[in-house]
């Protein structure tokens, strides 16, 4: 799992990291690499023999409470592996490291909230397949997503992430991994 975490980081500060701005409080996405979908990017990365098909997209609006005076990136990655055939796991990465046990929370638009319960340093994930399979169920119909987390300097962040683009990005990557959903 570490290795795919490891590896989703580099994809990211490779492809995209670089091509995020801000026009007043929406993102603009660039996709080098990736094909643009809204707000999403999806795409295939090639490592050694693996085949990596990955989805990314950052917050149209990040809010602390107190208001963080910085943060690093923020955005979403899911990804799908060929030879795993899975729905896709979903990574979220915050911008700041985590509290410990504490739990990153996740709406999609009015259904019900699911905790994300493993936290290394700024990420958060499931481990779960079956959540992230319900996840993204949720983001094919839905409009956006609220996703809630806490630092260890106790802020309480809220990003929310427009889910425009989403169900066609996802059937790109499935379709480039050759999953069946």
């Amino acid at each position: 799992m570490k290795k795919f975490f490891f590896l989703i980081s580099i994809i990211f500060s490779f492809f995209f990291l670089k091509n995020v701005q801000s026009a007043n409080t929406e993102v603009v996405l660039e996709c080098p690499g990736l094909k643009l979908f809204n707000k999403w990017c999806a795409g295939l990365h090639n490592e050694n023999k693996d085949k990596l098909c990955i989805m990314i997209s950052v917050p149209s609006s990040k809010k602390g409470e107190p208001p963080y005076k910085s943060r690093g990136e923020v955005y979403i990655t899911i990804y799908q592996q060929l030879a795993e055939n899975n729905d896709g796991t979903i990574y979220i990465t915050s911008g700041y490291n985590y509290k410990n046990n504490s739990m990153v929370k996740i709406k999609i638009d009015n259904n019900k909230e699911h905790n994300f319960n493993v936290l290394e340093q700024d990420t958060a994930f499931s481990d779960d397949e079956s959540t992230d399979k319900k996840l993204i169920l949720e983001m094919k119909k839905g409009n956006k997503m609220k996703v809630v987390g806490f630092s260890t300097r106790g802020t309480k962040t809220t990003d929310v992430y427009s889910l425009a683009g989403f169900s066609a990005a996802y059937k790109h990557m499935s379709g480039l991994c050759e999953v069946k959903n």
